[in-house]
């Protein structure tokens, strides 16, 4: 019997009593049509399936968020978003190992090596820097290292050779944020590095992210979509030149957050929402791919240890 048909039936029925008097006939149907809405609310909210979990393969958890987010908190944001894991450098670094400390399964940490925002533009130039990070890779368990902000008339900083070096002997991902000189330059000290180069690049057109990607098809890259969803899919609609992209190199791209301030983790399940609809018109295989296997590739040797 249908809820239209169910709702004819009951309310042609004789009023029942209600402690000794018949309930007036009209509020007994204004109870019926009360009674079948809440349950049809009920019904299709039960029918509705779970959010798709995915990786967030790129966030950040800084000074200033631990102030108003404490490891539950952050944890919750995850829960609400349907994130099932997160990876997180840390502003300072320690701040990621308090997270993963807390939620080991749900929480990915990269070594962030800055103190603050303001070591951005500067930390290629301080020559203390590597030994400083070769001392906290001793102390602490990580996947990765980064974010690092570099651009191409920097790419050949010293310093960047060395934490690229370090890098490659702990076999920890690099994360980069910068320009496509910079992953060539990375390449070139460390074939074998493990590369997750952040934002689809600084020139996100898919012509040039697809030169890339040429460049180094023998080598472990690995790109996220961080922070470029209003440009892959404006209006939530993919466009098709970012589809065939990602239909070319099935298995190289991530999708990310990128809760680069509280304010954005504010909007946490927001964004997560907008990548669960651009990812919603690929092909299965491909969709999970991109939400969640080709991270789990990526930061393998880590959740294998």
């Amino acid at each position: 019997m249908g809820l239209s048909q169910e709702y004819r039936f009951i309310a042609t029925q004789p009023a029942p009593e209600r402690s000794g008097h018949i309930i007036p006939r009209m509020q007994y149907r204004v109870l019926v049509s009360l009674g079948i809405v809440w349950a049809s609310l009920s019904w299709a909210a039960a029918a509705q399936p779970h959010p798709k979990p995915f990786l967030d393969a790129h966030s950040h958890y800084t000074a200033a968020d631990a102030r108003a987010l404490g490891p539950a908190a952050i944890v919750q944001k995850l829960d609400e978003a349907g994130v099932s894991q997160v990876v997180i450098s840390g502003t300072p670094g320690a701040l990621a190992q308090e997270l993963h400390a807390h939620a080991p399964q749900r929480i990915i940490p990269l070594l962030g090596v800055y103190g603050s925002d303001a070591d951005k533009a500067t930390w290629m130039r301080d020559r203390s820097l590597p030994a400083r990070v070769a001392a906290q890779l001793r102390s602490g368990t990580w996947a990765g290292l980064g974010e690092l902000h570099l651009f191409a008339q920097d790419a050949h900083s010293e310093v960047f050779a060395e934490l690229v070096r370090l890098a490659a002997e702990h076999g920890l991902v690099l994360l980069l944020h910068g320009d496509a000189e910079v992953v060539d330059r990375a390449f070139e000290l460390e074939p074998g590095l493990r590369v997750l180069w952040a934002h689809l690049g600084t020139q996100p057109v898919p012509d040039t992210v697809a030169a890339v990607l040429q460049r180094h098809a023998q080598r472990a890259l690995w790109i996220d979509t961080s922070v470029r969803d209003d440009r892959i899919a404006p209006s939530g609609q993919l466009l098709p030149a970012w589809r065939a992209l990602f239909e070319a190199h099935p298995d190289r791209f991530v999708v990310a957050i990128d809760a680069f301030s509280t304010q954005r983790w504010g909007r946490y399940a927001q964004v997560a929402g907008q990548i669960r609809q651009w990812t919603q018109p690929l092909a299965p295989e491909l969709r999970e791919r991109l939400l969640r296997s080709n991270a789990e590739a990526l930061f393998a040797p880590w959740t294998r240890r």
